[in-house]
C-alpha cells in the first residue's frame, strides 16, 4: 500500500503492476510514502477477474482485500493441522476432486466438516456468518491448529496460516493453498447486496482453480448454481434422513373457511403443547393470497406462480395473462384473500396458548428467554441451538413458495434447512411443521422426504425452459441513467433485453463472459446507475 497525492489530496493507492508504460494521456504521480502491506499479486490478478465477472471497478474488490489497518511486517507461518478427530468420508471424497458441492445434512457440525478439510494442509475457509467464523476458529485452535480470522488476523493471513472468516475472507491474503471451503455456499450472505454484486462462492472457486487445489463447497440444500459446475456427493438414504428432523405437513385446504386466517387445528394443539416453539411469519404486515372458497386450492397459473384478482379476472403479474375467476380445481367462482403477518397473529397467539409470546423481528435488539415465539425470518437467525427450540412451525409457507421471484422455490428450501438446523435431528426430537395450500408442491415434497434431490431435476428444466440462471447469465440495470445505458446498450448478439419493469430491466447472455463483455463495452451514462449480475430478487 502506498500513498500518493492526486487532485491535491493525499489518497491510498495499489501498487498492482510494475516496469509498465502508463497510457497515454495519463501523467506519472510520485509515491510520497509506503504505507504497508498491501493484497498479493494473486489477489490483485483476481480482482481484475472480478472486475469483469460483476461489472465493476476494480477497486471496490481491492478494498475488500486490503488490511483494516497499515501492516508493517508480514512472518511466514508453517501451515498447521488439526490433531485427532473423525475424518468425515464425504469430505475425504470430496478431497480427490478439483470441485465438489456435498450435500450435508442439517445436523452436520462446521468443525466436523472443516477438521477433515484441513488435514490437506493450508486452507480458506468461508462460513456465512462472522459468529459461526469465529465459533469455528476457537474450535480449530482448541484442536491445535493455529487460525486467522479474516479480517482481523490479516498479518497471519498473509504470513500463511489457514484463514476462517465470512464473505470478506474469500479475499485473504493467504497464499500456497492447498484447500478452499465453502460452508452453506447456497446462504445468500455471500453475495453482496450493493454493486458490484460479487458472490463469495465464485471468488472462492476461481481462487481454488487458479491455485490448482479442491474446492469443496457444502450445503444442505445446494445451489442450483453450484450443482451447475461442480460434482455432486451425497450421504446414504439413511445418513441424510437421519440427519433432518421430521417435516410435518398441515394441508390447509380442507379447514372450515369460518377458521382462523392463520390458525389450523394441528396448529393449535402444537402451541398448546408443552414443547418449546418458533412460529415464522414472513411479513411485519398483510400478505394477500387468493384461495378458492369451495376446494381450498389456491389461485395459480401453469408455472404455479399466484394470480391476483381484478374485477372479474385472475390475473398474472408476470406477463398481465387474463383469465375467468374459476376454480380449476373444483369450478368455484368465489375465492377469498389469505391475510396474515406478524402484527395481526402475536395477540391471538397469546390468548390460544395461554403463555406469554415473544415476538422477534429484524428490529429486535435482545431476544428473551421464552418458551413461545413468533417473527419473521430474522427469528432463525437470533435463536440459536442452545435456545432449545423443539418445533419451528411456518405459519403460511405458501408465502414463500408463491414470491414472485425465479429462485423462491431455492429460497423456501434454504429457509427450511435453516429451521432444521435450529430444531436438530428427527433422533434428539426435532420438529418442523409448515401450514400450506401446496401439499404435492414439488419443494414440499423434496423436504417431506428428507431428499433435496427430487426438487433439483424439474426445476433445472423449468429454469432451462424458461431461460433462467445457471441456464443463463442474467444483470438488472436500475437507476436513473439506467434507460440511457440500456439505449447504448442496443441489442449485441447473444444479449436479450427485457423491460422496463418498475424501472429496471434484466439483461440475459448465454454465459457470463458474453453478459460482461456486452455490458462493460458501453460508455456509462452520468447519473446513478446500478447493475446487478447475478441479481438474487429477479
Amino acid at each position: 500500500m502506498v500513498r500518493i497525492s492526486l487532485r491535491g489530496r493525499r489518497t491510498r493507492a495499489w501498487i498492482t503492476a510494475v516496469g509498465v508504460e502508463p497510457p497515454q494521456g495519463v501523467g506519472l504521480s510520485e509515491i510520497t510514502r509506503i504505507s504497508g502491506h498491501g493484497p498479493p499479486s494473486a489477489i490483485v490478478e483476481l480482482a481484475s477477474w472480478a472486475s469483469e465477472r460483476w461489472v465493476g471497478p476494480r477497486p471496490r474488490f481491492l478494498r475488500t482485500a486490503t488490511a483494516p489497518r497499515n501492516i508493517s511486517r508480514v512472518e511466514p507461518r508453517a501451515a498447521t493441522s488439526p490433531a485427532g478427530g473423525v475424518e468425515h468420508p464425504l469430505i475425504g471424497e470430496a478431497l480427490r476432486h478439483r470441485l465438489s458441492i456435498v450435500r450435508t445434512p442439517p445436523s452436520v457440525s462446521d468443525t466436523e466438516i472443516v477438521r477433515t478439510a484441513l488435514t490437506r494442509g493450508r486452507g480458506l475457509i468461508l462460513l456465512p456468518s462472522v459468529d459461526r467464523a469465529r465459533a469455528l476458529k476457537r474450535d480449530l485452535i482448541r484442536a491445535g491448529s493455529e487460525i486467522a480470522m479474516y479480517p482481523d488476523d490479516w498479518a497471519l493471513s498473509a504470513g500463511g496460516v489457514s484463514t476462517v472468516g465470512a464473505r470478506s475472507a474469500a479475499w485473504a491474503p493467504v497464499g500456497d493453498l492447498d484447500v478452499v471451503v465453502v460452508v452453506d455456499e447456497h446462504d445468500e450472505a455471500y453475495q453482496e447486496e450493493s454493486a458490484p454484486t460479487w458472490n463469495a462462492r465464485d471468488v472462492a472457486i476461481r481462487r481454488a482453480h487458479t491455485a490448482g487445489v479442491p474446492c469443496v463447497l457444502t450445503s444442505p440444500v445446494p445451489s442450483l448454481d453450484a450443482l451447475h459446475t461442480a460434482r455432486l456427493v451425497v450421504p446414504s438414504r439413511s445418513d441424510e434422513r437421519r440427519g433432518w428432523p421430521v417435516l410435518e405437513v398441515i394441508d390447509r385446504r380442507r379447514d372450515d373457511p369460518r377458521a382462523g386466517q392463520w390458525c389450523s387445528p394441528r396448529l393449535a394443539r402444537i402451541v398448546t403443547s408443552d414443547r418449546k416453539v418458533a412460529c415464522v411469519i414472513n411479513r411485519k404486515g398483510r400478505a394477500r393470497i387468493l384461495f378458492c372458497d369451495g376446494c381450498g386450492e389456491l389461485a395459480t397459473d401453469d408455472h404455479g406462480r399466484p394470480l391476483a384478482q381484478e374485477g372479474e379476472d385472475l390475473v398474472s403479474p408476470v406477463d398481465g395473462s387474463r383469465r375467468p375467476v374459476v376454480c380449476e380445481h373444483c369450478g368455484s367462482t368465489r375465492f377469498r384473500r389469505s391475510r396474515i403477518g406478524v402484527s395481526g397473529v402475536v395477540t391471538e397467539l397469546e390468548a390460544l396458548a395461554g403463555r406469554p409470546v415473544v415476538e422477534i423481528t429484524a428490529d429486535t435488539e435482545t431476544v428473551p428467554p421464552a418458551d413461545l415465539y413468533v417473527g419473521t425470518e430474522a427469528l432463525l437467525h437470533r435463536l440459536h441451538p442452545s435456545d432449545g427450540i423443539q418445533t419451528v412451525v411456518f405459519l403460511d409457507l405458501d408465502q414463500e413458495l408463491l414470491a414472485p421471484r425465479y429462485r423462491a422455490g431455492e429460497e423456501t428450501m434454504a429457509l427450511v434447512a435453516r429451521a432444521a438446523r435450529l430444531v436438530g435431528p428427527r433422533e434428539n426430537g426435532g420438529r418442523v411443521a409448515v401450514q400450506t395450500r401446496l401439499p404435492r408442491h414439488p419443494v414440499i415434497d423434496a423436504l417431506l422426504h428428507a431428499d433435496p434431490g427430487r426438487f433439483v431435476a424439474g426445476e433445472l428444466r423449468l429454469r432451462t425452459e424458461l431461460a433462467l440462471p445457471p441456464a443463463v447469465a442474467l444483470a438488472m440495470i436500475s437507476g436513473a441513467a439506467a434507460p440511457e445505458f440500456v439505449s447504448r446498450l442496443g441489442s449485441p448478439p447473444g444479449v436479450t433485453v427485457m423491460g422496463p419493469d418498475e424501472g429496471r430491466w434484466l439483461v440475459k447472455a448465454p454465459d457470463h463472459h458474453t453478459l460482461s463483455a456486452a455490458l462493460t463495452g458501453v460508455k456509462r451514462p452520468p447519473g446513478r446507475l446500478r447493475i446487478a449480475v447475478d441479481p438474487l430478487r429477479a
